[in-house]
């Protein structure tokens, strides 16, 4: 489901990027891509565990971090680093929220039942399960799913092209400053 991830947060980034653009003349939309799988780091800590379980007792599953509390916790320490290099605090906490919430709804559309997304409010797992898993190679969960994304990654792209002209992606790559903001 990796590759679905940097599809779905990217067409999801054009859109805020659109958004933030109008509205605060910046475009802080890449923090959404760049934190589209931290909830996956699961799988890393996972593994690590797998090799140190002598050392560590505590057992981390995949799907220990998807829930609110990783959202909340990520986007604020998130947000507070990113202050350190220029990037304000709110843009930084909005643009990770939103992109580990869409990881979540990502993951959400795929499996039911999926994670306890609102641990630790409640333990109940919720889940869609609309579009039934079937791994493909590269990290694809889902052709269907992939092909969507796609689809909407198109349409965020020409939806923003049409309102801001061909010239938003040049400040999307510059890190969401206009010409203006460089000396």
């Amino acid at each position: 489901m990796y590759f679905e991830h940097l599809i779905y947060s990217a067409a999801l980034a054009v859109i805020v990027g659109m958004i933030f653009s109008r509205y605060y003349g910046r475009d802080p939309s890449w923090i959404i891509i760049a934190v589209a799988f931290v909830p996956d780091i699961d799988v890393v800590l996972q593994g690590f565990h797998r090799l140190t379980r002598r050392v560590f007792t505590v057992t981390i599953q995949h799907g220990d971090l998807h829930n609110i509390l990783l959202l909340i916790g990520f986007s604020v320490l998130f947000a507070m680093v990113l202050h350190l290099f220029g990037i304000r605090f709110t843009d930084g906490l909005i643009c990770s929220a939103v992109g580990i919430a869409a990881h979540f709804i990502e993951d959400a559309l795929v499996y039911n039942p999926a994670y306890a997304f609102l641990w630790p409010i409640t333990t109940q797992t919720f889940g869609i399960g609309i579009m039934e898993e079937t791994r493909n190679i590269f990290w694809i969960a889902n052709s269907t799913v992939l092909l969507i994304g796609m689809i909407l990654f198109s349409g965020a792209v020409l939806l923003r092209t049409f309102i801001e002209g061909r010239g938003w992606w040049q400040v999307f790559l510059k890190g969401g400053r206009t010409d203006a903001q460089y000396p």
